[in-house]
């Protein structure tokens, strides 16, 4: 248009050269422009592509560090350093599906992942702790498959009978649904405890537990029953010259489990509970066969707290699971349980747990302090 403006004599050739110039300039600040918008979008975009990659997987992890003072009547006593390292991963790469792992420091030992102080400043054992696939089908039904977490899949307010370090292996499912009471939930599972390559008698568990969680105003609680089904237990490798005294050791036992408490009785947000558990075996000849543990635990602000008797006859469980902290797991022992938690920061815990236990005529005493570091 200035071309033809120019030619049929409206503008001078002054005037045609200068209003070039004025056009040239804008084509060059619309070039410049568009090249910015252009990186503004790329870099949208690929900050978009990181949120979602950190969406979709998730670190996590923790540190403690322990001293233990352990006594028992006719040993020495010791003085132990412990330290237990864990750092896990799970990611969600499909719309109800997610898979994870974990390490941790330990051995072979499913109820220990502590590593102590010892033999001249060696390095410690990381162990595969967990690995998992779990599905969400709904909001009501889950399935998860692989070596996992137990306690979301089994319920049990102590440590009675499963000390808290183990992680099963095999399947489970955990269904809830929403009830009048409160929360209605079934678990069950196929458990794997050996796998024997020289027979076809391979040790599983099978079981089914049904619960209900209810609240009303400032109460909440939790009750539920389990069964448990083990077959070809006698075929166990591990399940020698522990505790168990029954030479024909069989193991299908019934449990019911409960947790009853208030809110804000000692404060705005608080908690205060009672806890208890009780096992029967139901399928061995011997009379010791009964397993039961009470307690009451507390919480209001940075602080918790909780107290735990428990009595084990010698049959009442498998002395491969109970709490390693009692006598070693062992079975056939009665005793008390006193921890006390303070929460320093937000990822960091002080704590205390004292073990006063009796087996036979023989008294233990295990006292650990600990520095607990998540992140």
């Amino acid at each position: 248009l200035i071309k033809i403006l120019h030619d049929k004599g409206s503008l001078t050739t002054e005037e045609y050269q200068l209003l070039v110039k004025a056009a040239n300039a804008d084509d060059q600040q619309a070039a410049e422009a568009t090249r910015v918008v252009e990186e503004q979008v790329a870099q949208a975009t690929k900050a978009s592509n990181s949120s979602s990659w950190t969406d979709s997987i998730k670190v996590k992890g923790d540190i403690r560090l322990r001293y233990q003072d352990q006594s028992e009547d006719g040993k020495v006593d010791r003085d132990r350093g412990r330290v237990r390292y864990r750092l896990g991963v799970a990611a969600k790469p499909n719309d109800g599906l997610e898979v994870g792992a974990g390490l941790a420091s330990g051995g072979i030992d499913a109820r220990s992942t502590n590593q102590s102080f010892d033999t001249s400043f060696s390095s410690k054992s990381i162990v595969l702790d967990y690995a998992y696939a779990k599905y969400k089908f709904n909001e009501n039904f889950t399935a998860i498959g692989g070596k996992f977490a137990r306690k979301a899949y089994l319920w049990q307010p102590t440590d009675l009978m499963w000390d808290g370090d183990i992680n099963p292996e095999g399947v489970s499912v955990n269904y809830t649904r929403g009830s009048d009471l409160g929360t209605s939930f079934a678990n069950a599972g196929l458990w794997v405890l050996e796998e024997n390559s020289g027979s076809k008698e391979d040790p599983k568990l099978a079981y089914l537990q049904i619960g209900q969680k209810f609240g009303a105003d400032n109460l909440f609680g939790t009750v539920a029953g389990t069964y448990y089904d083990f077959s070809e237990i006698n075929a166990l490798d591990d399940l020698t010259g522990f505790a168990n005294t029954n030479t024909d050791f069989q193991f299908d036992a019934i449990s019911i489990s409960a947790e009853v408490g208030l809110k804000d009785v000692l404060g705005e947000g608080s908690k205060v509970s009672l806890i208890s558990d009780w096992v029967q075996n139901v399928d061995t000849d011997t009379s010791e066969d009964t397993g039961y543990s009470i307690g009451i635990k507390a919480s209001q602000g940075p602080w918790s707290a909780k107290y735990i008797y428990a009595d084990l006859e010698a049959n009442a469980v498998p002395d491969i699971f109970p709490d390693s902290d009692r006598f070693g797991g062992k079975t056939g022992i009665d005793g008390h349980e006193v921890a006390v938690n303070y929460q320093l920061l937000k990822n960091v815990t002080l704590g205390a747990d004292y073990y006063n236990v009796d087996l036979d005529s023989t008294n233990q005493d295990i006292l650990q302090l600990d520095v607990l570091i998540k992140y």
